[in-house]
């Protein structure tokens, strides 16, 4: 009995064929697993942000009304941390004198840094400029 010619190869997939499958199959899935992995992270950095800008936002204006009804702001105001529910977050106060031009008013430059606890490098900072009467 003769066999004929080109039949064993329509027959199925040979070894090669399926190994080869799985490692491109593999590759890809390393791909997209580590996309994933760089989405989770970006997504927990703009949810840290998300709440730090608000309560920067937030200390900046308790500051500044401050200073408009009982200048100058006691030092025991230049840093701390926040209540419940953000326990977890603290902030702090740089003024640094601005110096005027000739008749100009005293000015200070403000830096306003808020932190998480434990996270240094997850910080939102704003900056002003204020009377120094207020310091």
């Amino acid at each position: 009995m003769k066999r004929q010619a080109g039949r064993a190869s329509q027959q199925g997939l040979l070894l090669v064929e399926a190994v080869l499958s799985a490692v491109v199959i593999a590759v890809g899935l390393v791909f997209v697993s580590r996309a994933l992995g760089g989405q989770l992270r970006a997504l927990a950095v703009a949810e840290a942000y998300d709440t730090l800008l608000p309560l920067a936002r937030a200390k900046l204006l308790e500051l500044e009304g401050w200073g408009l009804k009982q200048a100058p702001i006691p030092s025991q105001q230049l840093s701390g941390s926040f209540d419940d529910p953000y326990e977890g977050y603290q902030w702090r106060v740089r003024a640094t004198p601005h110096h005027a031009e000739a008749g100009g008013p005293s000015m200070t430059d403000v830096v306003l840094t808020v932190s998480k606890t434990g996270e240094p490098g997850r910080a939102v900072t704003l900056m002003a400029v204020w009377p120094s009467s207020w310091f």
